[in-house]
């Protein structure tokens, strides 16, 4: 996923969240057609940065009007508006782009998180992509969440993500080189799959719809790609883009943004893509000359190693001599609030209590509660003044007993509170425990008379001589 920071001049920031991956600017369809746009309208004058950050509603814009704009179709409006290179179109062309535009981020959404998430081994490559891009806690939290929210929107359409060859699903979700020990021992892992089987009932998976070679469940992933593709074919029609205008307009943008994730990526089990170059040439050649013209090849790992350079004339040179063709600016840093704020963040969301009315990243606006906004500060703000009035406290005395004030003990009565009677009933008592001690004391020292043992005595006779 990417989030971006537009700029009128060379000193500001677009900002796509996560980075590049699949030789393609960006993870996330939005984010890379918000790329393409900026690209096809405005020649130079704004750079891009990747960022991590997902607590914005991404794709990002920041502009040199101090403006901050969230999601693609508020970022078109915006590009589109100041841009010199744009043609107007008919009332017609934009019921057209808006109808398609909302087609796309419904259908071929619900296409990509089968393709990149929701199927085990493609997300095996999906999370490898995210590794490259994202700093070391971000990967033991950002991945997860994604598929999490692509298992969420298509649930409804029954196709599961556990396969039985694949029981430790939960594997996924660790960072490469994780060493778990899993899979050493192959006669316990294969029990495992025996006992699996029989515990899990039979549903469909991407896995299992790919390996079926008749019936309704293949045509299942065939229908969608196809109730998909059929519509933008049929948009497309001969014409080379999809308005029928001379340059490329925000909805190109974004259906290049979609296709290009369907087309390019390298999965393992690539059935989208077969799909699309078999019977959807048109929308081949589109993807295709799109990606070209606008210079869209991506390499990840030079833009991540603009990371190592300390000035701009460092980043510069660093474009040029990997021929990167975007103004990509260095990596944000994550440094220790970020690291915190990030893994605290995810702690928060998984206490039920606590945790937002939807931990599911949804393609749609979703709004913050205000008690949630205002907790950190208001914790804060708490603690500062407990602190402050603790330490006003003691340095003034204000929690110390006011002097020349009678002082009350709080415990058990005695016998001298009751007055003279009291008291001479207290001596009594005193000299009965007295005299009791006496004759314990008395009584031991009687018994360790009569306990000695007996005496030795030696006597010594002289013996006289005889006469």
């Amino acid at each position: 996923m990417s989030a971006f920071g537009l700029a009128e001049q060379e000193d500001e920031k677009f900002q796509p969240a996560v980075g590049p991956a699949f030789n393609l600017p960006s993870i996330d369809a939005e984010c890379i057609a918000a790329i393409a746009l900026l690209r096809a309208q405005h020649e130079d004058g704004w750079t891009i940065t990747p960022n991590h950050d997902i607590t914005i509603r991404l794709p990002y814009l920041a502009t040199d009007d101090d403006k901050h704009i969230h999601g693609y179709n508020n970022i078109a409006r915006y590009v589109t508006s100041h841009s010199n290179t744009v043609s107007p179109i008919t009332d017609s062309q934009r019921a057209d782009s808006t109808a398609l535009s909302s087609f796309l981020t419904v259908h071929a959404q619900t296409l990509l998180d089968i393709s990149l998430y929701v199927s085990y081994e493609n997300y095996a490559t999906t999370r490898s992509a995210y590794t490259k891009i994202l700093p070391w806690h971000s990967n033991y939290i950002l991945p997860p969440k994604f598929r999490a929210a692509a298992r969420k929107r298509t649930e409804q359409l029954g196709v599961s993500s556990i396969d039985v060859e694949d029981v430790h699903d939960d594997l996924m979700d660790r960072p490469q080189g994780f060493d778990t020990g899993v899979g050493q021992e192959k006669k316990f892992e294969a029990e495992t799959q025996k006992r699996a089987s029989l515990l899990l009932g039979r549903q469909d998976t991407v896995r299992g719809l790919l390996r079926k070679g008749q019936g309704g469940a293949l045509f299942k992933l065939h229908a969608l790609a196809d109730n998909c593709f059929e519509v933008m074919r049929d948009m497309l029609g001969e014409k080379e883009y999809f308005l029928g205008t001379k340059e490329p307009t925000d909805v190109d943008c974004l259906a290049y943004g979609y296709l290009s994730l369907m087309l390019y990526p390298q999965l393992p089990q690539d059935w989208l893509g077969k799909i699309l170059r078999k019977k959807y040439p048109a929308l081949v050649n589109f993807t295709e000359k799109m990606h070209e013209r606008l210079g869209l090849a991506t390499n990840a790992d030079a833009v991540m190693g603009l990371a190592s350079c300390a000035s701009n004339g460092e980043v510069v040179e660093w474009r040029k001599s990997k021929k990167l063709q975007l103004p990509w600016q260095a990596p944000a840093s994550a440094g220790f609030v970020d690291v915190t704020t990030t893994v605290a963040q995810d702690l928060l969301s998984r206490i039920p209590l606590l945790a937002p009315s939807t931990t599911i990243i949804t393609t749609g606006k979703q709004k913050t509660p205000a008690w949630r906004t205002c907790l950190p500060a208001t914790l804060l703000a708490a603690a500062v003044g407990l602190g402050s009035f603790g330490y006003y406290a003691f340095t003034t005395g204000l929690l110390i007993w006011p002097h020349g004030q009678q002082v009350h003990i709080f415990g058990r009565k005695r016998l001298t509170d009751y007055g003279h009677l009291g008291a001479a009933l207290a001596g009594v008592s005193l000299l009965s425990q007295q005299a009791s001690q006496a004759r314990q004391e008395y009584g031991n020292s009687q018994e360790d008379h009569l306990n000695v043992g007996p005496v030795k005595v030696e006597v010594e006779v002289e013996k006289e001589d005889a006469p």
